[in-house]
């Protein structure tokens, strides 16, 4: 002991110590942590069309960064449809700061917006700040290509009311209880319906798809429209529009007695139905449904000509309010959801738009549209694409002079482009899947012949 008293003084002076400050021996310079950090992200490209590559396309990505410790080990990427990423960073890599690329395959099989969240984690298991960038799928389909519509069926013995994309499937209906269906729009094939009843509408939630029509007519598939099962029929209603949810089935139509809205639910998958004892409005009759952002919302017609143009708006499919659009006459036949906002298209070349389908705001669209009765709507992700035919009451004298009938838009309604499909064709219904816009309806308003058009 006493020799290590003698020999302490010793030691802090060769050390530097003066004896009144503790001496630290200094940390292995490997056990010091840097923390690695990111910046500059971008990437190229990083707006791509739908189903580019195939389906997949190779991305690359570009960004700077900062690690004193020079002990990058991974690059994590979550995008926000879910995927997650994990890229070794090279070791060859000996400078503290640079710019790094890496490539991997980006999905181009849905239409939207993506958000590619970017951050390095180094050998020690530190994170470094997160980056983001956008990536973008947009439709196929651009306004050169909404001017080549293509016929794929003419001179049906039918008319065709509606149609859907089912996530796999095209199915369309319409007059004498038709069905048929089409993976790519082009090649279809009819099914038995088990009814002739005219069919005016379809909708699908995932797997279950309905459809309905008069005779108050209820049909399910639970295979993209193969087969079909009746679930009700028999009243003296024409069902005009439905809505599917993961937990309920809404019908709506009118009263043929009447003239008066008709609507039905269903929470047992079609099995029973209970009807909704009372609407808000008895002069007005359903034409269309949708249901989003939890809120089913109904186009409407109107049996009075001294009445004026409205919706119905519910918040669980039972208790309904009506909203008044317009204090003039004018129907509506097309409504949809583009993610953002409720769109409705209908008589007159009327458009209307609302975010919480309560306050609503009537779009300016062009002024040669007001003669054309809009019925078919579709929005592909990045476009809106609306398309009817001439009001039937302008045919009474004869042919009228034909016009355009659609209009479409990327920027929710500020701008419009006019286009046609082909002459006096009129559109009933709409649909965007598999990278095309397909159009359903009849060869002119007052033609009982069936067409089916699509875009390249």
């Amino acid at each position: 002991m006493r020799k290590l008293l003698v020999l302490l003084p010793l030691l802090l002076a060769a050390c530097g110590g003066n004896g009144d400050d503790p001496w630290i021996p200094p940390l292995p310079s490997e056990l010091v942590q840097h923390v690695p950090q990111i910046e500059n992200l971008d990437l190229s490209p990083d707006v791509v069309t739908h189903m580019d590559g195939d389906g997949s396309v190779e991305v690359t990505m570009e960004f700077s960064f900062t690690d004193l410790g020079l002990d990058i080990a991974t690059i994590n990427v979550e995008i926000s449809d879910g995927t997650s990423l994990s890229m070794d960073f090279p070791d060859a890599v000996s400078t503290g700061t640079g710019t790094h690329t890496e490539t991997f395959d980006m999905s181009t099989a849905t239409v939207g917006s993506y958000t590619l969240e970017v951050w390095l984690v180094d050998k020690l298991g530190a994170a470094s700040n997160h980056e983001t960038a956008n990536f973008k799928v947009i439709a196929a389909a651009g306004l050169t290509e909404l001017a080549e519509w293509t016929n794929q069926l003419t001179g049906l013995p039918f008319g065709l009311s509606d149609v859907i994309w089912d996530g796999e499937y095209f199915i369309t209906v319409g007059d004498g209880g038709i069905i048929m269906t089409s993976a790519d729009g082009t090649a279809w094939a009819e099914r038995e319906s088990g009814t002739d009843a005219g069919l005016n509408a379809v909708a699908s939630d995932e797997s279950l798809i309905v459809a309905v029509g008069l005779d108050a007519t209820v049909l399910l598939s639970t295979n993209h429209g193969e087969t079909w099962s009746i679930k009700h029929s028999g009243d003296r209603v024409s069902l005009r529009a439905v809505a599917v949810t993961a937990s309920q089935i809404v019908v709506g139509g009118m009263d043929l007695q009447t003239g008066d809205a008709v609507m039905m639910r269903s929470l047992d998958g079609g099995d029973s139905w209970a009807l909704i004892e009372s609407l808000p409005q008895r002069d007005h009759f359903v034409t269309d449904l949708v249901y989003a952002n939890g809120l089913f919302i109904a186009a409407t017609d109107v049996f009075s000509w001294l009445s004026d143009c409205r919706v119905l708006v519910s918040l669980d499919g039972e208790n309904w309010q009506s909203i008044v659009l317009r204090d003039e006459v004018a129907a509506s036949y097309a409504i949809l959801h583009d993610g953002e906002r409720f769109i409705a298209a209908g008589g007159e070349g009327t458009v209307f738009t609302t975010v919480d389908g309560f306050h609503w705001t009537e779009l300016q669209t062009p002024a040669e549209m007001e003669k054309i009765t809009f019925m078919g709507a579709a929005w592909s992700g990045s476009r809106l694409v609306i398309h009817g035919g001439i009001t039937w009451w302008y045919w009474w004298l004869g042919a009228p002079p034909y016009q355009e009938a659609g209009i479409t838009s990327t920027n929710g309604g500020v701008t419009w482009e006019i286009f046609d499909i082909d002459g006096y064709y009129q559109t009933h219904g709409m649909a965007y899947g598999n990278g095309r816009f397909v159009s359903v309806g009849q060869t002119s308003a007052i033609s009982a012949e069936g067409a089916i058009y699509t875009t390249p």
